[in-house]
């Protein structure tokens, strides 16, 4: 299997700064907007660089990650379950839910006419055929986080609908359909005994984004670093995937 590190040219420990060859670059997925644009709690400008040239393969699985990926099939027979709910929010419909083309069958993106930016969705809502709005399903241990201060959870995380809000623009939608599982701690070690219901899990309706800027220093920022063949600097919370790049024998 090919190792990414191999592109690897210099590590420059004094700029803080990975060279690589930049002949195997991945697209700006809806994931890595937020670390781009430095607004993301998860990730840094220089970790999606690294994953976007293919360097990094990414975070290895947790609880975390592990439950998410359990449940979020789970949350998808939800929202096909309460169609009706969404129908009522949107104000058009009925609405069904469009599953997402698997990755394996699509090369793990949607959007195969982007040249630059990509990724994939978790479904679409759809009525008479016609998609209206994209479906995005999350899994969180903090309903602080989306906590509206009126009783609701429709304060969406902003790296949330930043890749939201990528997938609308690319689908030439301007609706988004967010629908957050709650866990807590405990369900993260039995993930497959959690159950949705009117209590944990939330539907979220929310108008696209105005994504041109934030395209537009995404692509700059790809141009200016990626694609010259460099990352930008590391910082602190770049240390793992600092050691693990640097932990190549090739």
């Amino acid at each position: 299997m090919f190792d990414g590190r191999r592109a690897i040219i210099e590590i420059d420990d004094a700029g803080k700064t990975v060279y690589f060859d930049a002949y195997r670059l991945k697209k700006i997925t809806g994931t890595r907007i937020g670390p781009i644009l430095g607004l993301s709690e998860f990730s840094t400008p220089f970790k999606a660089a690294c994953e976007i040239a293919g360097l990094y393969p990414g975070d290895k699985p947790n609880k975390y990650i592990e439950a998410g990926n359990i449940i979020e099939p789970v949350l998808r027979r939800y929202a096909v379950a309460n169609a009706a709910l969404t129908t009522e929010m949107l104000g058009c419909g009925p609405l069904r839910v469009e599953e997402p083309v698997p990755g394996d069958k699509c090369g793990y993106d949607h959007f195969h006419n982007e040249k630059q930016f990509g990724g994939m969705v978790d479904g679409y809502l759809t009525a008479n055929g016609t998609r209206k709005a994209v479906l995005e399903i999350k899994t969180s241990n903090s309903r602080e986080s989306w906590d509206d201060g009126s009783g609701g959870y429709t304060d969406v995380p902003m790296q949330y609908m930043l890749q939201a809000s990528l997938y609308a623009e690319l689908s030439k939608l301007d609706k988004i359909v967010f629908l957050v599982g709650f866990l807590g701690e405990s369900d993260y070690a039995r993930p497959k005994q959690w159950v949705p219901d009117e209590t944990n899990s939330f539907f979220v309706v929310k108008d696209k984004l105005d994504m041109s800027g934030h395209m537009k220093e995404c692509a700059d920022w790809y141009n200016e670093y990626v694609r010259q063949g460099f990352t930008p600097e590391w910082t602190e919370k770049d240390a793992d995937v600092l050691k693990y790049l640097k932990a190549f024998k090739g």
